[in-house]
């Protein structure tokens, strides 16, 4: 871990979730207790689901935002947030961040796209029901691309990398454009000096989860157990600090 402080994530200040019909609400209960006692998840959803007459959309509430009290509690207890320019007390070298591009991208843009997004019961934020297949190269993307170069551009690093997943469609004018547009954010921010790297990789997951020092920056469930070091959810932070979403928090249900 890097010696400057790193404060434990915290979606902070109070804000607004958006309203849980009763139905999830019972669902989320019954769906914790079975995750809790070592039930399988896809079982279980069409259990509870069928149950509880739960809508595709609901689904994909309990297998992104539900997990049982361990999971939640191992993964909350990773996740940081970087110290920003000018942070009291910073001593040492900044964290090199290592961000899983198309991860974060895919949260953003569906964010943008009006689908659902939900505060996980371990901390992370995801969002329901979005395109994962391909990130169209529009000028939407460079949206997308503007709003994480300028949450990176908030804090203080020694080295920016960002993966992106070689098969995936665009990937390489992704590239390009992620590099044309940090150019832009750092030279307004004048936070020009630190480095980035943005190129794609044929598996971005193993990549990400062998990182051995600094943060990575990633809400992907299986990325966050098979890593050791601190997590910094970069899709949550620009979804909910910088856009104030309103989220559906689903460990309130609990």
């Amino acid at each position: 871990m890097p010696s400057c402080p790193l404060e434990v994530y915290s979606i902070g200040v109070s804000r607004e979730f958006a309203a849980i019909p009763e139905n999830l609400i019972e669902a989320i209960r019954e769906y914790r207790w079975l995750l809790d006692r070592g039930y399988p998840d896809q079982p279980s959803i069409k259990l509870v689901g069928d149950r509880r007459r739960l809508t595709r959309e609901q689904r994909g509430i309990l297998y992104r935002g539900v997990f049982s009290a361990v999971d939640s509690t191992r993964r909350t207890k990773r996740l940081v947030i970087p110290p920003a320019p000018g942070h009291d007390g910073v001593t040492g070298a900044p964290p090199e961040l290592l961000v899983d591009g198309h991860n974060v991208l895919f949260t953003i843009h569906n964010y943008f796209m009006g689908r659902p997004v939900v505060l996980a019961t371990d901390g992370l934020v995801r969002d329901i029901g979005g395109t994962r297949a391909r990130l169209p190269h529009t000028d939407g993307f460079t949206r997308v691309a503007r709003a994480l170069c300028d949450a990176v551009a908030r804090f203080t690093w020694t080295s920016v990398t960002i993966l992106l997943d070689e098969p995936l469609p665009w990937s390489r004018e992704h590239v390009t454009e992620i590099a044309r547009v940090w150019a832009e954010t750092t030279t307004a921010t004048k936070n020009g000096g630190v480095p980035l790297t943005v190129r794609t990789e044929p598996s971005v997951d193993t990549a990400v989860a062998r990182a051995e020092t600094g943060l990575i920056a990633t809400s992907d469930t299986a990325v966050v157990d098979r890593s050791s070091v601190g997590v910094f959810d970069l899709g949550g932070f620009v979804v909910l600090r910088v856009f104030g979403a309103v989220v559906t928090d689903v460990g309130a249900a609990l």
